[in-house]
């Protein structure tokens, strides 16, 4: 059986859904479509590529995972397949790799399309890129390409500060930055400290170990699974309450006394 993962803005009630679904079971009955997220906010490539990020390596290898954002190619932007940490990735090549991987590999395989244009291509193209690499017909069906980079926003600290963004609101509102507790480690030194959520008014002076050390209501800091920086309100949305936004700046500044 061959898994093959989905990760998309296509609202269950849609026939998307249904086309690429019958386009596979083409390709191969064996096929097993996985569905990891359908109801990733319409046109969020930033959302898309946090999601599979921290899913894929869930997965066994050669498990083949299609990004179904923003998936229609364009001559600038072709469907291609990527290889990289033992899976298999296929997606629009216009710079989302950059999120998706920590060194994203240089080079990928551009699905060469000899279907007729039409405003819905991607169930076609992903299918012929799962049958590809069911058969490893690389060479008939693809053309070797560069795989397109864009720069993706790093945390920057010095040995008192660290600054860092939001890159992920959950479903309870929760803010995940970018602040790895590694960096966090390194600077904090033992010192005390401050975190300041999007501006001087939101402060934090202590790391929580779980959300259940904080009452109703009380803003919490915790580093959580993925072992990130994460801001919240105990059993409330931060996010609707407190206005907090992808981008929102997170500084932590630590006490020298």
């Amino acid at each position: 059986m061959t898994i093959v993962t989905l990760t998309s803005d296509w609202n269950k009630g849609d026939f998307y859904l249904g086309a690429l679904a019958g386009r596979l079971a083409s390709v191969s009955p064996e096929i097993n479509l996985v569905h990891i997220a359908n109801s990733i906010p319409s046109f969020d490539v930033l959302h898309e590529t946090f999601v599979l990020r921290n899913s894929y390596s869930h997965f066994p290898a050669n498990t083949i995972h299609l990004l179904g954002v923003m998936c229609e190619p364009t001559p600038e932007h072709p469907m291609v397949i990527v290889f990289a940490n033992n899976h298999y990735f296929i997606g629009i090549n216009d710079g989302r790799f950059s999120q998706l991987f920590e060194t994203p590999p240089s080079m990928a395989f551009t699905i060469n399309c000899d279907e007729p244009f039409s405003t819905f291509m991607a169930p076609a193209l992903f299918a012929k890129g799962v049958k590809t690499i069911l058969e490893n017909t690389f060479e008939q069906t693809t053309t070797a390409c560069d795989l397109k980079r864009e720069s993706v926003a790093r945390v920057v600290y010095d040995e008192n500060t660290i600054v860092g963004k939001v890159v992920y609101i959950d479903s309870f509102g929760n803010a995940i930055t970018n602040i790895e507790k590694g960096i966090f480690d390194k600077v904090h030194r033992a010192r005390s400290f401050t975190i300041f959520v999007q501006g001087p008014h939101l402060k934090i002076k202590k790391i929580s170990r779980s959300y259940d050390q904080n009452n109703p209501g009380e803003l919490l800091a915790l580093f959580n699974s993925l072992g990130k920086l994460e801001i919240a309100l105990n059993l409330s949305s931060l996010a609707q309450l407190e206005g907090i936004t992808l981008a929102s700046e997170v500084r932590i500044k630590f006490n020298n006394e």
